[in-house]
């Protein structure tokens, strides 16, 4: 038993002699600092607290080590974008599919009715799924200079190493993607319905950023034939955005749509979006005003789309403060690139597409979630079937053909205009003029015969 107590009273010498070596050597003005980061639960000697007077640009003070935070990581909570959560962009996104399925089954419903089911499902490959910044810069914006650094315990170093490692940490996502419309056509141009989507995305390696979006809304639409290639779609939209573990969302997304008909496989458009976000149905904007502008070109060849299209946002979240989920401004440039192609002859709906997608943030002030460069590649199937109403197909049908009527009498050549000046041939002749042709004998006879003259009376007449 005494062996013992002598054991551990030496074990007890051992560990404060050491613990004072250690405090000598990073020289701390707080030594039980150290002695959390070594755990040892015991209380230091006086003789620790002495330390060689030091400079204050070289030794932190404890309130500078104590002000020290890890940023948090929730500027970017999920791996959806702000323009994939958009009704409007889903819709032309996936209306840019020339043939779809159309069933009679979907025909037989009423005329004004028309419907639109889209379902897409993709792999994508995503460089920075965490849209974090360089790590130049998040070591100059978020990490503590190194001689605070230097001095934080174990814990709150890893922490910060974990941080820099989000990084460009790459991923593969798969995600699913279900988008249904159904609405009623008031008149040919304008129309009223619902809209619902879901957003499914499943990361490989980062669980954390799982994201499950459901969007629900209804929305009023009418178009403005500008002229017989031009056309103005004004949208007004209004929809509940449910994300799991995060905080309801309500919308007010206000749109222009101006398409334009280059040839009939070639059409350009330019749209404008106004998100005007808030917390509680019907009350926006409480939090947030973001702008969308969109312009874009599909091409349709042989089986074959290609779509391009860019976005610049931007999301003003300063004016509102603490009602903001994120108090921090930012934009973002989002560009897509996709080329489709129909699977099966006998299945027009269903096709194949590769879609790349670049990100450029920045107006963040490098702030993790909303800053940095991200890039990905997407490529799945997406089956789309369309009803259409009978009402807007027959105005549609009646258009082309008055349009296709209008050009028709546009290249066919005009009568010449009349002058004032007679060519000579056209002219009448007061008296009678020589015929300057040959006859045959039986012609002279003939004629002879028929004047009831003879041939010298009509010598004599045909001289001057």
């Amino acid at each position: 038993m005494l062996k013992r107590v002598t054991r551990k009273l030496f074990d007890i010498q051992w560990v404060h002699r050491s613990t004072v070596e250690r405090l000598r050597r990073v020289r701390l003005r707080n030594p039980s600092l150290l002695a959390a980061i070594l755990g040892t639960g015991l209380s230091m000697p006086a003789q620790a607290q002495v330390t060689p007077p030091t400079t204050p640009s070289t030794t932190p003070t404890n309130n500078a080590i104590r002000n020290v935070t890890v940023p948090s990581t929730t500027g970017m909570p999920s791996t959806v974008l702000p323009t994939d959560a958009l009704p409007s962009v889903v819709e032309l996104r996936q209306r840019t599919v020339f043939e779809n399925l159309q069933t009679k089954m979907l025909q037989k419903l009423p005329a004004k009715l028309y419907a639109t089911g889209t379902i897409e499902t993709s792999f994508r490959y995503e460089t920075n799924p965490f849209q974090f910044p360089t790590k130049r810069k998040l070591l100059r914006t978020s990490f503590p200079p190194p001689p605070i650094f230097r001095q934080l315990n174990v814990f709150q170093q890893s922490q910060f190493y974990n941080l820099l490692g989000l990084v460009n940490n790459d991923d593969v996502v798969f995600r699913a993607l279900p988008n249904i419309t159904v609405g009623w056509a008031l008149t040919p141009s304008t129309r009223v319905g619902g809209n619902y989507f879901c957003i499914r995305d499943q990361l490989s390696h980062n669980t954390q950023l799982n994201t499950l979006v459901q969007s629900l809304g209804g929305f009023v639409q009418h178009d403005f034939r500008l002229s017989s290639r031009a056309n103005l779609l004004v949208d007004l939209q209004a929809r509940e955005l449910l994300t799991l573990h995060q905080l309801p969302q309500f919308d007010f997304l206000p749109a222009a749509t101006l398409s334009y008909v280059v040839t009939p496989s070639w059409v350009t458009y330019a749209s404008g979006i106004l998100q005007l976000r808030g917390r509680k149905p019907f009350r926006a904007p409480t939090r947030e005003i973001d702008p969308f502008y969109t312009i874009g070109s599909v091409y349709q060849r042989r089986g074959w789309v290609f779509l391009a299209s860019g976005t610049f946002f931007q999301s003003f979240r300063e004016p509102f403060r603490q009602n903001a989920v994120i108090n921090k401004d930012s934009y973002s440039i989002i560009l897509d690139f996709e080329i489709s192609r129909r699977v099966l002859p006998s299945i027009p709906g269903l096709q194949a597409f590769v879609r790349a997608e670049p990100i450029y943030n920045f107006h963040s002030n490098g702030t993790p979630g909303l800053a940095g460069m991200d890039f990905r590649m997407f490529w799945g199937l997406r089956m789309s079937a369309v009803k259409k109403p009978i009402s807007s197909v027959i105005n549609q049908i009646r258009e082309d053909l008055e349009d296709a009527e209008q050009e028709e009498r546009q290249k066919k050549p005009s009568p010449p205009k009349p002058s004032a000046f007679i060519p000579p041939h056209e002219m009448p002749a007061s008296s009678p003029q020589p015929m300057h042709l040959f006859l045959n004998e039986n012609a002279e006879a003939d004629l002879t015969a028929s004047s009831g003259h003879s041939e010298a009376e009509l010598a004599a007449s045909a001289t001057p």
